[in-house]
């Protein structure tokens, strides 16, 4: 959703992808993320785990940018052309595209299963993807994922705030508890909201793994 200048609003658009995300299924979690420049568009998702592994996808760092649903074809053993979907197609910073399969640990382990995401990968040229991974539960580091969702929750902008938080980069050295940035920038709960934008956009980091709360330490993002 984008607030026009007129105080309207536009609301997302879906994004059209080759295979429809089953929204409303009785047996497992969907719905879809808003995203994009001004809340531009939506992606749907097909179950609680690959909702996480996309936030957490969209937080890291070293991630452009995340396709979902992109449609593979591949040949299968009795000949037969079969098309496979992948949840995402990860571009990396360095230019790598990363296709990636999410499946909870259950099914991946079940042998029909891990044969044919074999068969499936082995068969994707470079032109598509530089790598092929799966993701699953045990792939999502809880504290990874409470910052991406938090990132993701408060990602509205504050020009008032956002721009106390950014000045105070400029001041900030070594590392510095949230809670003193929140008490400089002096507005409060929104002085908190504007500098985990400022850990979204990557502009500081944590100095440790740890969740993202008035306690943690920032310092300025490392050049890498």
């Amino acid at each position: 959703m984008m607030k026009m200048p007129d105080g309207g609003i536009t609301m997302p658009k879906r994004v059209q992808t080759a295979r429809k995300t089953a929204v409303g299924a009785r047996e497992h979690q969907t719905g879809q993320v808003t995203l994009g420049h001004h809340e531009g568009y939506t992606v749907g998702y097909d179950s609680n785990t690959e909702m996480k592994c996309m936030l957490v996808l969209l937080a890291r760092s070293d991630v452009v940018w995340v396709e979902s649903q992109v449609p593979f074809k591949w040949l299968k053993a009795d000949g037969k052309t079969g098309k496979h979907f992948f949840d995402f197609r990860v571009l990396m910073k360095d230019g790598k595209r990363v296709a990636v399969m999410v499946k909870s640990e259950y099914r991946r382990n079940q042998p029909k299963v891990q044969t044919e995401l074999a068969e499936v990968a082995a068969q994707v040229p470079r032109g598509f993807a530089d790598e092929v991974v799966v993701m699953t539960e045990r792939d999502i580091d809880p504290v990874e994922y409470f910052n991406a969702e938090m990132m993701h929750e408060m990602r509205q902008p504050d020009l008032e705030a956002d721009a106390l938080a950014r000045k105070l980069l400029g001041e900030i050295v070594g590392s510095v508890r949230i809670r003193d940035m929140v008490d400089a920038i002096g507005l409060g709960a929104r002085g908190f909201r504007a500098v985990v934008r400022l850990l979204r956009s990557h502009e500081l980091e944590l100095t440790l793994n740890v969740r993202i709360t008035h306690e943690a330490f920032v310092r300025r993002r490392m050049c890498k």
